[in-house]
């Protein structure tokens, strides 16, 4: 709850063709990280690489502001009301404008379904390795690093099959790339669960819930946007799925894939390190906590109170 409760930015990054007595009116209620540019098409170019969540755009006889509604749902409407407020007080004319390189699908009119669709791709992960082992028996084995992909593509097929071609949740042109990221965040964290299944028992699934879940989601910034998280959720983010799934999803999506080298290499990290410990974990018979059937239906009982959180 603290990580969106009463969101405030900080930083947040903004653009500037040529100086405003606006924008430092407005940097007194808003924090803003300014960049300036040489023209309205540099900006843009920016905003295009989802590098800035707005610009500012003097003129002679009024100013427009560009907010963009495919990068956060809050920032848009913060930056409009900070920036109309400056302009009555100062007595200058302001034009607000959206801009964005991709629109936001008709369907999802606030940009929320990148971020709602985080919880099923979480929850299938640790879900996945968890009822694995409680079929098995076991927390390694020869071919179970194969079912746990061969799971994450299926269950990233279904989830990108209700949400684009369905719920129609964001544009259909995306679906064949969306694919396999969705598959790749469910297998990063079918990994992480396993490896700490086998050296933890059943409370490698609560550590993982409470890594990935409880720390991991509320830390991605989801559709409010990073810069509007507090120190300690935006300062754990970079490190875990949750967010790097959630840049990697949306900047794919309505961003054409700017800014999400880092997140990709994350989430791969998150699947090949976890895996090649499965690989030796398994080739080196390294002693199992002993299955309790009456354990591991209590962790994977977690499964459910704990998918809706944030």
């Amino acid at each position: 709850m603290s990580s969106a409760h009463e969101p405030v930015a900080t930083d947040l990054p903004f653009g500037a063709v040529g100086p405003s007595p606006l924008l430092a009116a407005t940097q007194k209620n808003l924090s803003l990280k300014g960049t300036h540019y040489p023209s309205e098409q540099a900006a843009k170019d920016a905003i295009d690489r989802a590098e800035i969540y707005g610009a500012l755009i003097p003129g002679q006889s009024s100013s427009t502001l560009l907010v963009v509604p495919t990068l956060s749902d809050v920032a848009p409407l913060d930056l409009a009301a900070n920036f109309e407020v400056a302009a009555k007080k100062l007595g200058q004319p302001l034009s607000v404008q959206q801009y964005a390189p991709q629109p936001l699908a008709k369907k999802d009119p606030f940009g929320l379904v990148p971020s709602l669709m985080l919880i099923p791709l979480l929850v299938g992960g640790y879900m996945a390795s968890t009822m694995l082992r409680t079929v098995t028996g076991s927390a390694t084995g020869r071919r179970r690093l194969t079912a746990i992909l061969g799971f994450s593509v299926l269950a990233g097929l279904l989830v990108n099959l209700v949400v684009g071609l369905w719920l129609r949740g964001y544009p259909l042109e995306k679906f064949w790339i969306v694919w396999p990221i969705l598959s790749l965040v469910i297998a990063g964290v079918a990994a992480v669960a396993a490896v700490l299944q086998k050296l933890l028992g059943a409370a490698g699934t609560l550590v993982t819930i409470i890594v990935i879940v409880l720390f991991g989601n509320p830390s991605s910034g989801g559709a409010n946007g990073v810069p509007y998280l507090p120190a300690f959720w935006a300062d754990i983010g970079p490190f875990l799925p949750p967010r790097n799934a959630y840049i990697l999803l949306r900047n794919t999506i309505y961003f054409d894939g700017h800014g999400t080298t880092q997140a990709l290499v994350v989430l791969l990290l998150y699947l090949a390190v976890p895996a090649i410990a499965l690989a030796l974990l398994d080739r080196f018979r390294t002693r199992e906590i002993p299955l309790n059937r009456e354990t591991e239906a209590e962790a994977t009982a977690l499964t459910v109170p704990v998918g809706g959180l944030p």
